[in-house]
């Protein structure tokens, strides 16, 4: 998965994805492969060949977090490419698919069928390689239809709901 972030104010893009039990990173011309274990929530340990990082994250807003790796504290924003670009189209019409962006469990529902929902508000979670994304409305409207559960396990591309 693909994601434009912004750490202490330098732009990168980073591409995510998880194969042989572990996280493979690319940032920017660099490539990782590191197993990631988390102890307990916001804590990591990031483990490449023979380093061991400790990794402490901490959420400031959406979509913003504290990272602090190596002595360091760094401030890191995902830049929301999709929803950046839903913004600058004013209206969008008709019904819209909410859908998980990879493999994942659904580990909160937010809003539920019937329930009115704002541009750009979450609707529920689901974690993907020990990481949250809430997954948000393109659209203001009205949730018309909730196809998963908490706790269930699903699919990159599955649709998670319906917003009209």
């Amino acid at each position: 998965m693909k994601h434009e972030v912004e750490i202490d104010g330098n732009h990168l893009d980073i591409e995510l994805g998880q194969r042989d039990g572990r996280v493979h990173a690319r940032i920017g011309a660099r490539e990782y492969a590191l197993e990631v274990v988390s102890p307990e929530v916001g804590v990591f340990c990031l483990i490449a060949d023979d380093r061991i990082f400790e990794c402490n994250v901490w959420e400031r807003e959406p979509n913003s977090f504290r990272v602090f790796v190596g002595g360091r504290t760094f401030d890191c924003t995902i830049i929301d490419r999709k929803h950046r670009r839903i913004a600058t189209e004013h209206n969008i019409e008709g019904r819209q698919n909410l859908i998980a962006p990879m493999h994942g469990k659904v580990v909160r529902v937010l809003l539920h069928a019937g329930d009115e929902v704002a541009l750009g508000q979450g609707v529920l979670i689901v974690e993907a390689m020990k990481m949250q994304n809430e997954i948000k409305s393109p659209k203001a409207g009205k949730v018309i239809e909730l196809r998963v559960d908490e706790g269930a396990t699903v699919t990159a591309h599955q649709v998670l709901a319906v917003v009209e």
